[in-house]
């Protein structure tokens, strides 16, 4: 078989989760970010991919460790480069996969960072009056009102939105269709920015650029660190935060776990429980502050 470079291999591996395993475009984006990392990586220590061992494998974790990375993020990389390899192998590229025998970090429990509501209430009662604004306070509310993950949102079309009945049909993690829902709120933006979009261009998509291009990933981004920075918050604010916040409040205020689960998309309720632990540590916090024995405990 004829010896690959770097870039090839890569690309080969991408092409194959993308339209066989037909992996979200995040995921594949992610992938593509990993494996670039790690090209670099071996590049600097004079390793092909295709010849590096599993000692190289341990030097490129230890690498990441020096990062300081979060625990799920060096996990996330770890996995991605095991499953290139393993992809390697499979073809005959490679005799051995240098990650094979690298087990995943242990991590640290960590509750999902989310927004209370009186944050909540100030983020969207923030004035829009052009377009970059009303892009951005309906990207907030929407991610709010439904609980969909950024990606989901960004690929909502037109066609998806049926709006007399204000829901969306999203297509989720695995290709799974589902309805998520939105309030008075989300539609009052959306009205006011469909107007400034035909002003602009037709686009099928649901959020675009100016020139009606499917709005990227890194507009998102830029979009959260303005608003985070103009608001004076230190605590984290992505699209995910308003997605942890859409959970949270829901099951604060009594909502069912399995209805919270359908509404993320979650595939294994396991998932959705991790926002339980975050309403028992609000209770507790309630509890601590309101009843006069609360105090004493604490003290």
């Amino acid at each position: 078989m004829m010896r690959m470079d770097n870039r090839d291999l890569i690309a080969s591996f991408l092409e194959v989760q993308q339209h066989i395993k037909a992996l979200s475009e995040h995921t594949v984006v992610a992938y593509r970010t990993d494996l670039k990392q790690i090209a670099r990586f071996f590049e600097d220590l004079g390793v092909p991919l295709a010849e590096a061992r599993a000692e190289d494998g341990r030097q490129f974790v230890a690498h990441l460790l020096d990062l300081e990375l979060r625990e799920t993020t060096i996990n996330r990389k770890i996995s991605t480069a095991r499953s290139f390899y393993a992809y390697l192998q499979r073809n005959g590229q490679v005799s051995i996969n240098p990650f094979d025998l690298i087990k995943s970090r242990r991590a640290v429990d960590r509750l999902p960072s989310y927004l209370t509501e009186e944050e909540v209430k100030e983020l969207l009662s923030l004035a829009y009056d052009n377009w970059s604004s009303t892009t951005a306070m309906l990207i907030f509310t929407l991610l709010y009102e439904t609980g969909c993950r950024i990606s989901e949102l960004l690929s909502v079309k037109e066609s998806d939105i049926n709006r007399s009945e204000k829901r969306i049909r999203v297509l989720g993690k695995g290709r799974r269709t589902r309805y998520v829902f939105y309030g008075r709120r989300s539609a009052t933006i959306m009205g006011h920015y469909m107007s400034l979009k035909a002003e602009h261009h037709e686009s099928e998509y649901l959020l675009s650029t100016k020139d009606g291009r499917q709005l990227p990933m890194s507009t998102v981004g830029a979009m959260f660190a303005l608003y985070r920075e103009r608001l004076g918050w230190q605590k984290p604010f992505t699209p995910h935060t308003l997605r942890h916040s859409f959970a949270t409040h829901l099951l604060n205020r009594g909502a069912d776990i399995r209805v919270v689960q359908e509404l993320l998309g979650h595939a294994n309720i396991s998932t959705t429980q991790i926002y339980t632990h975050i309403s028992q540590a609000r209770l507790a916090q309630v509890y601590r502050t309101s009843h006069p024995h609360g105090r004493i405990i604490d003290e």
